[in-house]
C-alpha cells in the first residue's frame, strides 16, 4: 500500500499544468502507479488519469488494470463500473470477468452493467438487488429502474415486493400510510388501521372523519362508527424526548444490521447477556421482529439490569401494559422521562388475547380520561371486535419506486 504522502506527490505530478514538463512528469507518475496497481487508491488514480494519456500509455494502463487481482483492487475497479456502467472501468471489468467480492454488490454490478443472464443466476428473487436499491442514492436508483423498465420480462417481479406489516420497519409503514392518504385509499387504510398499533392508526381517524367514506359491510360500518366515537377530537399524545436522541436512534437502527438481524431469538438473548448497554439496545431492536409483547423474551429485555436496554424495550413496544395509565413503571428516572408512551400505543391488535380484553374492560375509569383515554377506548373496541369475530384480512406493504402501497396478503405474494 502506498502512503498518503506518496499518493499526494503523484497526484501533484498528474495534475501538472505545464504542457511539456507535465507530460514527462505524468508519465513518470503513471509508471510509478503501475508498480502499485493492486492498491485500491491507485486504481482510482489510474482511472482518473486515463483520459489525459496518449494511446500507447493508455493501453498500457488498461492492460495493467485488467490484470489487477487483489480483493481491494478488484473491488475498487468494480465500484467505478457501478458508478458509471458506460465507463472504461466497466468495459475492463467485463472483459476480465471481474466482480465485487461482496455478494450483494456483485449482484448490483451485474444488474447495472446489463449482464442480466449472469445476474439472474445469482439473485433470481431480487433479494440482494432490493437491499442495494434501498441503500442507493437517487442516481443509482434511477439507473436500476431504467433497466427494470427496459422490457425484460424477468424484471417485472421487482415490483412485486411485499412484506407483512409486522416485518416492516417504521419508515416503511409511515411511507405506505402517506401514500394511501395521498391516493385516498380508504378501504386499505381502514384494514391497516385495524391491524397496526395505534401510534400509527389513531391519527388516521381524523382523516376518516373528514373523508365521507365508510366501509361496505354492516359489521365494519358499526366498528367504524364506534372507533370514531371513541376517538372524539382527542389528539395523539406528543412523542417524548426519545425521538430527539440521535445516538439512541442510531443504536436502535443497528438492530437491522445482518450481524444482529440474521441471528435467531435464542442467539440474540444469549448475546444480550454479555452485551454492553449500547449493543443491548441494538439487540433489543433486532428482537422486535421475532418476539411479541409480554413473551418471556420480551420480559427478559424489560427486566434487563441496565436502564438503556429497558428503554429500548419500551421503544420497541415490548411492554404489554394496555390498561395502565402510567408511561413506564420503572425505578430509573430516565426510563420514566424518556419512554414514548404506554403499551397502549405499541400494542398490535392481532396479538390480542381474551385476557387483554378483560384487562381493558376492567381498567379503572381514570384509564379512559386524559391523553391516552381515547386511545385506550379505541383499542378496547378493536380488541373486542377481534376477539369476538376472529376474522381480519392481513395486510402487507408493497414497495414501489419511491413509495409503499398497502396490499392484502396472500401466501404466494410475500417476498422476503
Amino acid at each position: 500500500m502506498m502512503t498518503q504522502e506518496q499518493l499526494d506527490r503523484l497526484k501533484k505530478k498528474l495534475d501538472s499544468s505545464i504542457p511539456l514538463i507535465g507530460t514527462f512528469s505524468r508519465k513518470g507518475a503513471v509508471k510509478e502507479l503501475l508498480l502499485n496497481r493492486e492498491d485500491p487508491q491507485v486504481v482510482g488514480l489510474l482511472l482518473e488519469v486515463l483520459p489525459k494519456l496518449g494511446q500507447v500509455m493508455s493501453e498500457e494502463v488498461q492492460t495493467a488494470l485488467k490484470g489487477v487481482s487483489s480483493r481491494d483492487g478488484v473491488n475498487a475497479l468494480c465500484e467505478a463500473a457501478i458508478r458509471d456502467p458506460g465507463s472504461v472501468a466497466a468495459r475492463l471489468c467485463q472483459e476480465a470477468g471481474k466482480r465485487p467480492s461482496d455478494h450483494e454488490r456483485a449482484c448490483l454490478y451485474l444488474f447495472v452493467s446489463g449482464q442480466l443472464d449472469a445476474y439472474f443466476q445469482e439473485d433470481d428473487d431480487f433479494q440482494a438487488l432490493r437491499q442495494e436499491y434501498d441503500r442507493a442514492d437517487d442516481k443509482l436508483k434511477h439507473r436500476i429502474m431504467k433497466i427494470i423498465r427496459s422490457g425484460d420480462k424477468r424484471c417485472t417481479a421487482f415490483f412485486g415486493r411485499r412484506k407483512k406489516l409486522r416485518e416492516c420497519n417504521e419508515g416503511e409503514i409511515r411511507l405506505a400510510l402517506e401514500s394511501a392518504l395521498k391516493h385516498k385509499d380508504w378501504p386499505n387504510l381502514f384494514k391497516a388501521f385495524m391491524e397496526l398499533p395505534l401510534k400509527y392508526g389513531f391519527p388516521l381517524l381524523h382523516h376518516f372523519r373528514t373523508s365521507g367514506w365508510q366501509p361496505e359491510t354492516p359489521e365494519m360500518q358499526s366498528l367504524y362508527r364506534q372507533v370514531l366515537e371513541d376517538a372524539g377530537d382527542s389528539p395523539l399524545p406528543e412523542p417524548k424526548a426519545r425521538n430527539k436522541s440521535c445516538l439512541f436512534e442510531r443504536w436502535l437502527a443497528q438492530g437491522n444490521d445482518p450481524v444482529y438481524a440474521n441471528l435467531s431469538e435464542s442467539d440474540l438473548l444469549e448475546k444480550l447477556k454479555q452485551a454492553d448497554p449500547p449493543e443491548g439496545v441494538s439487540i433489543a431492536a433486532a428482537l422486535a421482529t421475532k418476539i411479541k409483547p409480554g413473551s418471556p423474551a420480551a420480559n427478559s429485555v424489560m427486566t434487563n439490569d441496565h436502564w438503556l436496554v429497558r428503554l429500548a424495550g419500551h421503544a420497541m413496544g415490548f411492554s404489554k401494559d394496555v390498561a395502565g395509565d402510567v408511561s413506564a413503571q420503572d425505578s430509573n428516572y430516565w426510563v420514566n422521562q424518556l419512554v414514548n408512551a404506554s403499551g397502549v400505543l405499541n400494542f398490535w391488535p392481532g396479538d390480542a388475547k381474551p385476557a387483554d380484553l378483560e384487562a381493558l374492560r376492567n381498567a379503572p375509569s381514570e384509564s379512559y380520561v386524559g391523553q391516552l383515554g381515547a386511545v385506550r377506548k379505541v383499542l378496547r373496541t378493536l380488541v373486542g371486535s377481534r376477539i369476538t369475530t376472529g376474522v381480519f384480512e392481513e395486510m402487507a406493504v408493497e414497495a414501489g419506486e419511491f413509495a409503499g402501497e398497502f396490499a392484502e396478503v396472500s401466501d404466494d405474494s410475500i417476498h422476503e
